[in-house]
């Protein structure tokens, strides 16, 4: 009775396994070689196209090399099929760095589809374009990028500006200025999306060129709430290195207020013979700014990475900030609007977007304003447990 139960049990889990698998393409992983493909890639019939594509792009989700296929893949790019040409360029980015001689067999069907009326099939050239790693189509990637950068579609444009990285890994000194220029240009555009993908292409190529960031400031901070999570991240980390290499750190904020105040206390417990015989750094107003700060400081200006990895080899004794590296929170308008800008974001569902907001405040935000960044970093509290030491560390 038990034996017969335990095998009802197993067929009816069968049969719900395919009941839920009817009208998915799961049924592709299941042996998905046992089809000869080459004559479904050779049919008239693009359904047929679409199940042979299908079941080779199963193959390599199970890390299986197809690549033998590719010539009969490659012929089908010029098909009027959407799904089939979608199809086609999966494949095609795949082997695109692994097998970039092979792939640049089909660089003029790339070049032809940059002109299609469909933006989807203008993004898919130009992401296949950027994804084939050799110098000697460098010219001719770097040429549809300036094109699609300029398409009327925003999708286009945002596939040019994640395009821009892949282009300038390729080491190509003579284009670097145009890269730069292109960059700038995507600054400006009026799409959100393409604005997050610029500002990513920004701190991956000339992350020091804060010029472009000077043109664009105001149109940014006023963007960046309607910029996509990851975007907001990286934009809001180059608003604040641009305030800062620009204006300084703020003078009201708790951070320069708290080591005031660590300082007065300490010269109190030093006597007096041993302050005359030390060399003192004086700051605005007097006040001594301790190396925690002019760390900070410098970290922003020269950028965080470049920096750090020297602080080692650094004297001491340079980490000073003067009157020029200060400034109000309360006059300066660029302060303002990063501060105002920023204050969406400290109740966003992502906890990395709330972090790097509740970092400018921190920085740049007068004292008694502080208490904003209070709630939603106690928020985060509730979030995974990982997200925890990071709170717990910026409130300690």
């Amino acid at each position: 009775m038990f034996t017969q139960f335990g095998t009802t049990a197993e067929s009816l889990g069968k049969a719900s396994t395919m009941v839920f698998r009817i009208g998915t393409d799961a049924h592709l992983y299941d042996d998905p070689d046992d089809v000869s493909m080459a004559p479904l890639l050779d049919s008239k019939f693009d359904s047929e196209k679409c199940e042979g594509l299908k079941r080779l792009l199963a193959l390599i989700a199970q890390g299986i090399d197809v690549s033998s296929y590719f010539p009969q893949v490659v012929k089908n790019v010029a098909t009027q099929s959407l799904e089939v040409k979608k199809l086609v360029y999966l494949y095609l980015l795949h082997y695109a760095e692994k097998r970039p001689s092979e792939t640049l067999l089909s660089i003029n069907y790339f070049q032809k589809d940059l002109g299609d009326p469909n933006p989807l099939v203008r993004a898919w050239a130009l992401r296949a374009m950027a994804g084939i790693r050799l110098h000697v189509i460098a010219p001719i990637v770097m040429m549809a990028v300036e094109k699609c950068a300029r398409d009327p579609s925003v999708y286009v444009r945002k596939c040019a500006a994640i395009a821009l990285p892949k282009l300038h890994d390729l080491r190509l000194e003579e284009n670097t200025t145009a890269i730069e220029e292109i960059v700038g240009m995507l600054l400006k555009d009026n799409s959100p999306g393409v604005v997050g993908a610029a500002a990513a292409a920004f701190a991956s190529i000339c992350p020091n060129n804060l010029s472009l960031i000077a043109k664009n400031y105001k149109r940014l901070c006023e963007i960046l709430p309607d910029v996509e999570e990851w975007g907001q991240i990286v934009l809001t980390g180059i608003l604040l290195r641009y305030v800062i290499a620009k204006h300084g750190l703020v003078k009201e904020s708790i951070m320069l207020v708290y080591n005031d105040l660590v300082k007065h206390d300490s010269e109190k417990e030093e006597m007096e013979p041993q302050i005359a015989t030390r060399e003192i750094p004086y700051g605005i107003n007097g006040d001594i700014h301790t190396e925690i700060v002019d760390i900070v400081s410098k970290s922003y200006l020269e950028g965080p990475d470049k920096y750090l990895s020297q602080l080692c080899h650094i004297n001491q004794d340079s980490l000073v900030l003067d009157d020029s590296c200060i400034t109000s929170a309360k006059s300066n308008d660029d302060v303002k609007i990063l501060l105002q800008c920023t204050l969406p974001l400290l109740w966003s569902y992502n906890s990395a977007v709330v972090m790097a907001a509740a970092g400018v405040h921190w920085i740049m935000a007068p004292k008694e304003d502080i208490y904003k960044i209070v709630k939603p970093l106690l928020f985060l509290l509730r979030s995974s447990s990982s997200s925890k030491y990071v709170v717990f560390g910026s409130l300690f």
